[in-house]
């Protein structure tokens, strides 16, 4: 299901506001410092503190996700696929891009 309250989209299971187990984790994916605080907070308000927070949303996020676990987007679709690199991957590629002169993904 995809919810969204003040510009906060989230992925809301139908046990959400059911007591969580001892092993189920929340995870918040995309909260920046600055620009995101109102979100952060909104879902803290309605999610509680996170368990683990993820810069992007990508494998290794994705690979943190435990069956029963809940994920807080900040932006973005509920049930987009992670992405298939890291954050540090894809800001060293732009980083050698621009050094470089050429766009992401073109040839040398």
């Amino acid at each position: 299901m995809n919810a969204v309250m003040n510009g906060l989209r989230w992925a809301a299971r139908s046990d959400a506001l059911k007591e969580p187990h001892p092993a189920d984790l929340l995870h918040y994916v995309g909260f920046r410092d600055d620009e995101d605080q109102d979100r952060y907070w909104n879902a803290t308000r309605i999610f509680g503190r996170p368990d683990m927070m993820h810069q992007n949303w990508d494998i290794y996020a994705a690979d943190d996700v435990a069956p029963g676990d809940t994920v807080v987007h900040a932006n973005g679709e509920w049930d987009r696929p992670p992405r298939s690199f890291s954050t540090e991957a894809e800001q060293n590629r732009r980083t050698r891009a621009a050094e470089r002169g050429t766009p992401v993904g073109g040839s040398r």
